[in-house]
């Protein structure tokens, strides 16, 4: 009986114990279709900023592309450079529309620095009409050597050369007579150097060499004293037109070589008159100097050239 009763109360306790599991029981959670989570995934994988692409307006254009270059109309017919021939034995040239630093210095075969420097051209500025010098100063144009006719010369060395053509018809005769009939004196001995023999041109000490801001050799001496011509050639200046030259005298040897007599007393030559090497061409003196002297100078293509290196010293 006591067994049967055991048995029983262990199948109610059961019984209990099943309900309470039931009562007890929390529900499952709600499935959701589609969750937030779900989505922000989604998003970011294609932006990780978490918001959607930026999509441009379709008339905005790329931030790195630049607008099409467009040319002023004013230009379009573009820049014409003047490369008209010209007389490279001119001493001046006047500036022409489309003339520059650098088509002047090519049309006359020299350097642009020499070109700014004998006309203190700053940042190349030329203007039209500019009267500039195309050879140092000292230089003229040897009479009627032009290379080239064209009107891009000044009229001035035009009429020039007109007139010394005219010259050099009626009085080559009576040049040449002179030099035939001239007493030529060697001081010094003759040198040969380039084709060309060289003596010095008048006797005495030397006062000033070349070199620093001496463009030649001073030669001391007396009032009078003969100067002579250092080489054969044709005079091509004889005046005192150059300040700080005083009476000079300029002699074209050739088209590369002339030299220059300066401080003369006096004057014996002529323009376009030929004269040979030791023949006197001036007397020595003061004009221009505060002494006695002979200046001479020697120019290669219308550089100064130490005159040691030619003359007998």
């Amino acid at each position: 009986m006591l067994k049967k009763n055991v048995i029983r109360s262990g199948w109610c306790l059961l019984g209990l114990a099943l309900s309470a599991c039931t009562l007890f029981k929390q529900p499952a959670a709600p499935t959701e279709t589609g969750s937030s989570e779900a989505g922000t995934a989604t998003t970011s994988a294609d932006n990780p900023y978490g918001s959607a692409p930026y999509t441009p307006p379709a008339n905005t254009p790329p931030a790195n592309t630049a607008p099409a270059y467009t040319p002023n109309a004013d230009n379009s017919a573009g820049y014409v450079g003047n490369y008209s021939p010209v007389d490279i034995n001119a001493a001046t040239h006047t500036v022409q529309r489309g003339d520059t630093v650098f088509n002047i210095s090519k049309r006359y075969q020299i350097t642009q620095d020499n070109l700014r420097s004998w006309n203190n051209i700053i940042d190349n500025n030329i203007k039209l009409g500019q009267v500039l010098r195309v050879k140092p100063a000292g230089y003229v144009a040897p009479a009627g050597s032009k290379n080239t006719t064209t009107t891009v010369t000044t009229p001035v060395n035009t009429s020039s050369v007109t007139t010394t053509t005219s010259t050099t018809t009626t009085t080559t005769p009576s040049s040449s007579t002179t030099v035939s009939t001239s007493k030529t004196v060697s001081i010094g001995g003759v040198r040969s150097v380039s084709g060309i023999e060289w003596q010095r041109p008048t006797a005495g000490s030397i006062l000033q060499s070349y070199g620093g801001s001496s463009k030649g050799i001073d030669y001391g001496g007396s009032a009078g004293q003969s100067v002579v011509a250092a080489a054969s050639g044709k005079v091509v200046y004889a005046g005192n037109g150059l300040r700080g030259y005083g009476n000079l005298i300029i002699v074209q040897h050739n088209q590369t070589y002339l030299t220059a007599y300066g401080n003369n007393q006096s004057i014996l030559v002529k323009e376009g008159q030929q004269v040979k090497r030791g023949q006197q061409i001036a007397t020595m003196g003061n004009t221009d100097a505060k002494r006695t002297q002979l200046h001479f100078e020697l120019r290669e293509n219308g550089q100064p050239q130490d005159p040691s290196r030619f003359l007998p010293m």
